[in-house]
């Protein structure tokens, strides 16, 4: 394993912030066998915990589930070269250029995704099957890193090929697939707003209702095949439009996403989305169009006091100059207990 010390791989200094946050995030989609991916691993010092959320999607509407914790002190330079929580193990083999993720252990197999926007004590029987979950994923960079921001705070990301082999259940997959990674440092508020790299002021985060959905973010990463990729992240504004900014890379070519607006239809009598209308620019003044629909989905909640944040996982396909690709569409939203 590589040295991590002296690059943005390795873990910042955390100041006062209570919120102080650090990161690391993947994902991947093989469209071949349906197979894709988000993990992520965070750490927060502040609290004096760590936590992995290693999701797998498995092809139609299924979705292996795996959930995490582990106790940390306020140095989080003790954990470079010791990025291991429950199960989760992530290892950086050469900065910015190959990771593996890893894990082994307990998973929930679980038949429809959906269920997990359901309170566990609602859930039917049988919602899920307990299983045994074996994966490793080589990662390989693509693209060198792309930087929101630097420095005491900061935020990238960075299109990846991801092979390897799962087993659950008796079951054995090969995958091959394309995705995203990114590292975040700084204070974070997983309940608030944020004015996004576009620099206008947002909305404070309204809830959201199963009559009235009313997401405050929408995050986005998605690849058509080896050279072409992008993401970005919209915020709700005071006049209910989802706008934001982003980064597009297109062969050799990087590009910023400017003025990126998104649209989203969502299930009858539901906060999960169904489709997804984005339009942008590139800094160089091309337009973008994207069609997208979600094909599996994958809610996650993140508890806060009188309610929580549901930040709902959307494995999708997308169309972009008659081109097919595949990638994460993510909607938050608020709502009370």
């Amino acid at each position: 394993m590589s040295t991590v010390t002296g690059t943005d791989e390795a873990m910042h200094p955390t100041g006062e912030d209570r919120a102080w946050s650090e990161s690391y995030y993947f994902n991947f989609v093989d469209p071949k066998t349906g197979v894709g991916m988000f993990t992520r691993m965070g750490f927060r010092p502040g609290n004096g915990w760590a936590d992995a959320l290693h999701a797998v999607y498995l092809g139609g509407s299924r979705v292996a589930f795996t959930y995490g914790r582990r106790d940390i002190g306020k140095d989080l330079s003790a954990y470079d070269g010791d990025l291991k929580v429950g199960n989760l193990a992530l290892a950086c083999e050469d900065p910015f250029r190959r990771w593996t993720v890893s894990y082994e252990g307990p998973a929930q197999d679980i038949p429809d995704g959906s269920i997990l926007m359901t309170r566990a004590k609602l859930r039917p029987e049988g919602w899920h099957t307990p299983a045994h979950l074996s994966m490793q994923v080589d990662v390989q960079a693509l693209t060198e890193p792309h930087f929101a921001a630097k420095g005491a705070h900061g935020h990238f990301e960075q299109s990846l090929r991801a092979t390897g082999r799962l087993a659950i259940g008796g079951e054995e997959i090969a995958f091959d697939g394309f995705g995203v990674r990114d590292k975040s440092w700084g204070p974070r508020n997983w309940s608030g707003s944020s004015s996004g790299s576009s620099g206008a002021a947002s909305a404070g985060p309204a809830l959201s209702t199963a009559a009235t959905p009313n997401p405050f973010v929408f995050w986005f990463s998605m690849n058509f095949g080896a050279g072409t990729s992008l993401g970005g992240s919209c915020f709700r504004r005071a006049d209910g439009t989802m706008l934001g900014a982003g980064w597009i890379q297109d062969g050799e070519h990087m590009d910023t996403l400017e003025d990126v607006r998104v649209e989203t239809t969502f299930r009858p009598g539901s906060i999960l989305h169904e489709t997804v209308s984005m339009v942008a620019r590139t800094g160089k003044g091309r337009e973008v169009r994207i069609e997208g629909r979600v094909i599996n989905m994958c809610p996650t909640k993140i508890p806060f006091p009188g309610g929580a944040t549901f930040v709902n996982e959307g494995l999708a396909r997308f169309e972009m100059d008659g081109r097919e690709g595949f990638g994460i569409a993510e909607s938050w939203h608020n709502v009370t207990e």
